[in-house]
């Protein structure tokens, strides 16, 4: 997220017009302006978010449906969505100064959607009781390498933790893994991942008309 997003940005002040170099953008970072600061800034936000995402990703896995390939679409389709809406606003300078518009949207669409499937292949490989991420001290020692040069992320950390620790204890107890048995309540789980996934997506058709009526 965090590459990503730098790369993103240097490509659109590559194909906007010079007039925003030097301008601040939503986000509070100077167009056209590289700094250490800058993108370490953009990482801690990219560690932070896949903290997030990884966390999200439990509550969601057992509830997709269909073999890998549609899981892992489904994961990414609807992180496009939901967190595109999010990205993808008219208000500001982001959506109106960088051009082309459609290059803009496409990017911070597409970058969601490619963080959801990269958080979903991560986790799926972890969770493998063969990984070596797995075995003795590894599964402690190295998420906290990991996070140690990020340090604004460990409070994200600290909460994603105490969600995953709940996860985990309800996930590996007997009414909740009869719960999961049960049509209706996984009809009703399922219907409501869809849910959020539809509404974003419809936030993000209202954003991107929006950003067109004052473009």
């Amino acid at each position: 997220a965090g590459v990503g997003s730098r790369v993103a940005m240097f490509v659109l002040r590559l194909t906007s017009d010079e007039s925003v170099i030097g301008v601040v953008s939503d986000d509070e970072f100077t167009i056209g302006q590289f700094t250490l600061f800058g993108t370490f800034n953009l990482l801690v936000i990219g560690a932070a978010v896949g903290v997030l995402g990884a966390a999200v990703y439990q509550w969601v896995r057992p509830w997709l449906i269909g073999p890998r390939w549609l899981r892992l679409a489904t994961v990414s389709l609807g992180s496009g969505a939901v967190v595109g809406s999010m990205l993808v606003h008219a208000d500001g300078v982001d959506f109106r100064l960088l051009t082309p518009t459609w290059l803009a949207i496409g990017f911070f669409v597409a970058l969601p959607a490619i963080f959801g499937l990269c958080v979903a292949v991560a986790v799926d490989s972890v969770s493998r009781p063969s990984s070596w991420t797995a075995q003795g001290r590894t599964r402690w020692i190295l998420p906290v390498v990991l996070l140690v040069p990020f340090p604004l992320a460990w409070f994200v950390v600290v909460f994603a933790a105490m969600v995953l620790v709940i996860w985990v204890f309800l996930r590996d107890t007997d009414p909740f893994r009869e719960a999961t048995q049960d049509p209706w309540l996984t009809f009703g789980v399922r219907a409501l991942w869809l849910g959020v996934a539809v509404l974003g997506l419809l936030a993000l058709i209202g954003d991107v008309r929006d950003i067109q009526s004052v473009t």
